[in-house]
């Protein structure tokens, strides 16, 4: 690794220490799963430092609205508690999700989505409506049930109280009779919203759409599911699933009247988000970064849901940092369900007073998850993995054969080997075993639009062949559609060979290459074995990439290769965004000593 490279590396995390005022405190940790999560959505904070979780059940024969409490951010609950008994208005034909929401004057609304109707056709014959309650603390006095929206609605992803004290419930609903079709699908999104603490509701004039598109991979629903946050300014904003690879946004004024749906920065397959504002004013946003999928000779293929993103901002929104994964579908490498949804969407995050997110989120069995994650570790800029923690941060399945109920097969591709020369320890072999396609390997870290990535890696003797590739969301392995959408590939041939004019690799030889990208430069630049060796144009150039986030290690062999290569450790680190200089001045030094404390042997690493 060049000089400027580990001056970067070394550097870089120590000013993002500085930059964000954390320089001497521990470092964040990432995102821990606290267990299960069947059956919930949001949990609700108190001022007090508690945590409800509220959910519905059956006990002595009747169906209840019941909760849990948590004094320690989720770890451990308390024994169910009854918060009242449910009506046969309140169940319906089914009881779907529950959405809290703690107001401003210490009580609690619950909104619910209740079946009605038995027939098929959503918004005709089948229908499900929104109704609501509400109680002061102590929570014991609960209002009457009343249904506050009738129609079909698929799904409730967040509500609002404004600092007016309006509360404000964004949805989706199906228009009876209209097809999943362009030009802008089957539902419109809008809202309803209280003056009154939730006595009475009124319905938003808004009808927001987005536009869809014939030979889509998936579902035309049009704009749907919606979340909503309020901004500095006060402005309410919300972003809404599409099918045209990016969230919608929409603001209003008054929570009442929405601007028209416009693209907003985020990519996403056809996936909900999740908002939620820190108690230090910090927004984060969770959603899927992700392509989606795309038809195999014309049948569906179910979209990427495979990990889920989080990204920060400390400007209400202006700019964005992270772009993390903060969870991956545990059983990501294996076939999916042959029915039924699966993956990590549809996240609820919760903000909590000492200032971490109790987030829930997930489909299928034994993955949805409550998750801990402590937001100051979206800010870090810099990540490394030498595989001793194994694969848990890596996507390597190969899908193979033709989608079968829109699922297809998978199996797992690169794996981990003994190191050849380290006793203890493991390295990453990618390579094609047989007729599938080569393995790819995917791994993400936080966005830039200038940094570096490094892959210390040994081609072996006989590989046919490989690719390092740059990218700006997750892109399924062996996805051939998606690779499309990569930023940057270096392509490395069966002698070696990658760039005319350049020294070849030894075949059987360690070697480390160092990718240092600048998306405004729209270059990425090579360095072999810390020397400089050429340099890249950016594909893809007309993308407005928020930066890159991702390094993918693919064999590229066109027929069976057992020998492919190893990586022995990867890195990235991207550069300080926007710091002041004041900032910077005042705070460096003591990040710069704190980090080096914490890396004293990071330089000396082959």
């Amino acid at each position: 690794m060049s000089l400027m490279t580990k001056a970067f590396f070394f550097i870089g995390p120590a000013l993002a220490w500085a930059a964000v005022g954390t320089c001497v405190a521990a470092t964040p940790r990432p995102p821990e799963i606290l267990g299960p999560a069947d059956g919930l959505s949001f949990v609700v904070p108190f001022s007090d430092g508690s945590v409800y979780a509220i959910f519905s059940r059956t006990t002595s024969g009747c169906q209840v609205m019941a909760c849990k409490r948590s004094t320690d951010n989720g770890r451990t609950w308390s024994a169910t508690e009854t918060l009242y008994q449910l009506s046969a208005e309140d169940i319906g034909t089914q009881l779907y999700s529950t959405v809290p929401l703690a107001t401003i004057d210490g009580g609690l609304q619950l909104f619910t989505m209740v079946g009605r109707g038995t027939g098929s056709n959503p918004g005709v014959d089948r229908f499900i409506d929104i109704r609501q309650t509400h109680a002061p603390q102590p929570l014991t006095d609960w209002h009457s049930s009343q249904r506050i929206f009738e129609g079909y609605v698929g799904a409730i992803n967040g509500v609002v109280q404004l600092r007016s004290g309006r509360i404000v419930l964004p949805f989706a609903c199906w228009v009876g009779g209209r097809p999943s079709a362009p030009p802008t699908g089957s539902n419109v999104a809008t809202v309803v919203y209280s003056d009154d603490n939730g006595d009475t509701w009124r319905q938003s004039p808004a009808r927001l759409t987005a536009p869809c598109y014939d030979g889509y991979n998936g579902n035309n629903y049009g704009a749907i599911e919606p979340t909503i946050i309020q901004l500095a300014d006060d402005r309410a904003w919300m972003l809404m699933r599409t099918q045209t690879g990016f969230l919608y946004e929409s603001f209003s004024l008054d929570g009442a009247n929405w601007s028209p749906a416009v693209p907003s920065r985020f990519r996403s397959s056809s996936s909900p988000a999740g908002l939620t504002r820190l108690p230090d004013g910090r927004i984060v946003l969770f959603w899927n970064n992700c392509e989606n999928t795309s038809r195999i000779e014309g049948k569906l293929v179910y979209t990427t849901r495979d990990v889920l993103h989080a990204a920060i901002s400390s400007d209400d929104g202006k700019t964005w940092r992270g772009y993390r994964e903060v969870y991956l579908d545990p059983y990501r490498n294996q076939s999916p369900p042959a029915t039924g949804d699966f993956g990590t969407a549809y996240p609820y995050p919760t903000a909590i007073v000492d200032g971490k997110i109790i987030l829930v989120t997930g489909q299928g069995a034994d993955r949805r998850k409550m998750l801990l994650v402590d937001p100051d570790w979206l800010e870090q800029i810099g990540a490394e993995d030498d595989f001793s923690q194994g694969l848990d941060g890596w996507s390597v399945f190969k899908p193979y054969g033709e989608p079968v109920g829109a699922k297809q097969a998978r199996v797992q591709g690169a794996e981990l080997v003994d190191h050849p020369a380290k006793p203890g320890a493991k390295v990453l072999h990618v390579r094609r075993p047989d007729d599938k396609d080569g393995d790819e390997a995917v791994w993400n870290f936080p966005a830039g639009r200038e940094g570096t990535a490094a892959v210390k890696l040994l081609m072996q003797p006989g590989c046919q062949g490989i690719s390092l590739t740059l990218a700006d969301r997750y892109i399924q392995p062996n996805d051939a559609v998606g690779r499309q959408k990569e930023l940057f590939r270096l392509s490395i041939d069966a002698d070696g060979l990658f760039h005319a004019g350049t020294p070849a690799l030894t075949l059987g030889g360690w070697h480390t290459f160092t990718l240092e990208w600048n998306l405004d430069e729209q270059l990425c630049k090579i360095l072999l074995d810390d020397q400089p060796v050429c340099s890249m144009p950016m594909l893809n150039a007309e993308q407005n990439s928020p930066g890159i986030s991702y390094l993918r290690l693919h064999s590229t062999a066109q027929n069976v290769d057992e020998a492919g290569m190893i990586v022995e450790w990867v890195r990235a680190g991207t550069a300080v965004p926007e710091p002041s200089a004041f900032l910077l001045l005042t705070t460096a030094t003591v990040g710069l000593l704190a980090y080096a404390w914490k890396n004293r042997n990071f330089l000396a690493r082959p």
